[in-house]
């Protein structure tokens, strides 16, 4: 699964190295990148849930605008990781 957060003010570089700190600090996570004036988290959907991707990031005392989830553009392990659970049904 992929995530895209729109974060209020991502601030200083020193700031987003505490935000992406506290994300890969989750077990799941798998990639974390800002781009475009947002924050990109690939993760595992078995491991880690949005919600405590979320929490990770109010931790460091950041408010957020958005959240959009993404299926398609997830981390290739993790498509492939579903593909496998769903066929054999």
């Amino acid at each position: 699964m992929a995530a895209r957060i729109e974060i209020k003010e991502l601030g200083d570089p020193a700031h987003q190295k505490e935000i992406t700190d506290a994300i890969e600090a989750l077990d799941g996570v798998l990639e974390t990148k800002i781009e475009k004036g947002a924050l990109h988290v690939s993760y595992d959907p078995l491991t880690t849930t949005e919600k405590k991707i979320e929490q990770a990031i109010r931790s460091t005392g950041t408010i957020i605008k958005a959240v959009t989830t993404d299926t398609e553009s997830a981390h290739p392990d993790c498509r492939h990781k579903n593909s496998l659970t769903t066929a054999g049904k």
